[in-house]
């Protein structure tokens, strides 16, 4: 055999070794919790992506919490339908507010790339509907 076939068969084999291992879904933690208008999720690797849902009237808010301590972290929030969102990326430590800006379903998306930390959303004391849609 070729030298030159042989290595690019190696690199072939790693390259798609490296791949799956980066985009597949993995979690390990203390879990991920889903209570009425809170969601919490303790992990030591999160590799995904998590999407909840929340119905609400204009004005009324979701706080997201996060700390995470390695990896990535981004999250945003979307009106059902839309393509336009407020998205907070590279998390490390955010304390925030999101208010919704008219009455509607909005989808709360979180993607984890190899991270470590906590996650916590949940509806503003506000909030009528305090129900995750998933």
């Amino acid at each position: 055999m070729n030298i030159k076939k042989i290595s690019g068969a190696v690199l072939a084999v790693g390259l798609a070794g490296f791949l799956i291992w980066d985009n597949a879904y993995r979690f390990k933690g203390e879990g991920r919790h889903f209570l009425e208008g809170r969601y919490y999720s303790d992990f030591n690797i999160f590799n995904g992506e998590e999407k909840i849902e929340f119905q609400l009237e204009t004005g009324e808010k979701l706080h997201l919490d996060a700390h995470i301590e390695k990896g990535k972290a981004n999250v945003s929030f979307t009106r059902k339908g839309e393509k336009n969102s407020n998205v907070i990326s590279n998390i490390e430590d955010a304390d925030t507010y999101f208010t919704a800006d008219q009455t509607g379903r909005y989808v709360v998306k979180m993607d984890f790339k190899h991270a470590k930390g906590t996650v916590e959303i949940k509806c503003d004391d506000q909030v009528k509907d305090k129900n995750i849609y998933r």
